[in-house]
């Protein structure tokens, strides 16, 4: 009985990573507000010119804030 439930549990933390792994990569969305698409950003290269919407709720492109000087993003939780 006790190699059955190693077993299932194997078996389920393997199905997690993978699910995990999937979600990382975007290859599948986690909830319907997962906005990622597939691009390649990397160090060095130039980010994409985006719609971002700021604090105040306001809609700004990236290209409007990088000409008038350098321009750095910072991504997570604002809570």
């Amino acid at each position: 009985m006790l190699i059955w439930a190693g077993a299932v549990i194997a078996v389920a933390a393997a199905g997690l990573f993978t699910y995990m792994q999937l979600v990382k990569y975007a290859i599948i969305k986690y909830n319907k507000f997962d906005k990622r698409q597939d691009v390649a950003l990397g160090v060095g290269k130039p980010a994409p010119d985006v719609a971002v919407t700021m604090y105040d709720g306001t809609p700004v492109r990236l290209s409007q804030l990088w000409t008038k000087r350098p321009l750095f993003l910072v991504f997570g939780s604002c809570t």
